[in-house]
Parts: structure tokens; C-alpha cells; sequence
């Protein structure tokens, strides 16, 4: 064995029982009633998203084992699906209904966890270590994650789109410039930090975040950002 695949068999792994632990710990957080559903899904976003920097330490010489870093994402996709189908109601307080949905709805399971868990899936193999993942991640993890957060606790008195505020759009937009820079930063390399570029795909996607619906936006976000991408760059 040599030891690209041990290094990032291990890497795999570590970053998988990471997942697992985090979701236990805002389940904890859950159950004593520290912190809001809202805030807890977006923790998990950011996370997620914190998470995924540990691609930095794969080697890319492992040439196929690299896209180990796909491993987590891929065993909650599946976990996600059989939930969604089996889960029992015997078991009231499951963890991942209680944190990952809005509702406690199982279908729900299928929307927004199961969009972001195939997103970073894609941006560890088709993007990995390139711009377009870096932006996706970036944006959508801590950009996205505290737009939730601040708009839901400051922005009330300032609508203008649904339940989204203005206050959730800036953030979204100024988080995520910060986001994408330490990302393609740590990622790919410093020459290909484009501040200006950067700014504009923020916009546009902090806009697009404020126009989409909750159960799609990890979607719509990621499809932004490519698109926006591959016009200006």
C-alpha cells in the first residue's frame, strides 16, 4: 500500500468520525434547547464547510484515492436517503431529522441536506482544488450559513424578500468575499485571488440566495456561482 493511499485513507476517515461528531454535539445542543434549529442547521453548514478544507491535505499524487474526501459526503447521502424512507416514528427525536430539517419533516431530507451533501461531492472530484469549488464551498457553507444566522436575529424590521433581509444579503455578500479569498487562498494559490471578480460573483449570488426558496437555495447558489463564474473569468 503506498502511502498517498494511507495518508489519504486516514485523512478520509478522520474528517468522516469529525461529521459524525459535530452531528451528536448539536443534537446535544438540540435536546438542551442552547440554540435555535435555525442556527443549528447553519452551524452545521459552516462545518461542513471548515470541513472541507482538509482536501488541502490530500495527496494528489494518490492519483483516484485523492477523491477519498468524498467519503463523508457519500455515506450521509445515504444515510439521508434511507432516513428519509425509514425512518421510525418510535424514535421521535432522531438526530438528523432534529437538526438537518426545518419541520421534522423526513421529506425534507431530500431537499436541502441532500443538495448540499451532492454539491460538495462535485466540487471534491469535478472541482477539486480549483476556483469554481473554492467560490461553491466558500459561499455557500460560510456565506450562506451566517447570512441565516444574522438575518434571523437582526434583520426583522428589514425585509425585502419573503422572510430574507437586507441585513442577510449584506452579510452573505461581505462573509462570502472573506469566505472565497481563504479559500482559492488555501485551496488553489494566491495569483488567483481576483478581489473584483470575487466581489461580483458575492453579489450576484447573495442576490440569487434572497430570490430562492429555502429548499432549493443549495442549488440555486452553487448553479449561480458557475454560471457567473464562467462569464467573468
Amino acid at each position: 500500500m503506498n502511502s498517498a493511499l494511507v495518508q489519504n485513507t486516514i485523512l478520509s476517515l478522520v474528517t468522516t468520525s469529525l461529521t459524525f461528531a459535530v452531528v451528536f454535539l448539536l443534537n446535544h445542543l438540540n435536546r438542551t434547547k442552547s440554540i435555535t434549529n435555525e442556527v443549528l442547521r447553519k452551524i452545521l453548514h459552516i462545518g461542513a464547510g471548515t470541513l472541507y478544507l482538509a482536501i488541502y491535505f490530500y495527496n494528489d499524487h494518490g492519483q483516484f484515492s485523492k477523491y477519498l474526501n468524498i467519503f463523508p459526503n457519500l455515506l450521509w447521502i445515504s444515510i439521508l436517503i434511507w432516513k428519509s424512507q425509514y425512518h421510525s416514528s418510535t424514535h421521535p427525536h432522531d438526530p438528523v431529522l432534529d437538526i438537518m430539517t426545518r419541520n421534522q419533516h423526513k421529506s425534507e431530507l431530500l431537499y436541502g441536506p441532500l443538495f448540499f451533501n451532492s454539491v460538495v461531492v462535485i466540487c471534491g472530484t469535478i472541482f477539486y482544488k480549483t476556483i469554481p469549488g473554492s467560490l461553491i464551498i466558500g459561499l455557500l457553507t460560510w456565506g450562506d450559513g451566517l447570512a441565516a444566522v444574522i438575518g434571523v436575529r437582526y434583520g426583522s424590521q428589514r425585509k425585502i424578500y419573503g422572510n430574507k433581509s437586507l441585513d442577510g444579503l449584506l452579510t452573505f455578500f461581505i462573509v462570502g468575499i472573506v469566505a472565497s479569498i481563504i479559500y482559492i487562498f488555501v485551496l488553489v494559490n494566491l495569483q488567483s485571488v481576483h478581489l473584483f471578480k470575487i466581489c461580483v460573483i458575492s453579489f450576484v449570488t447573495a442576490v440569487v440566495e434572497t430570490l430562492s426558496s429555502s429548499n432549493i437555495d443549495n442549488l440555486t447558489v452553487p448553479l449561480s456561482i458557475l454560471v457567473t463564474y464562467y462569464v467573468i473569468f
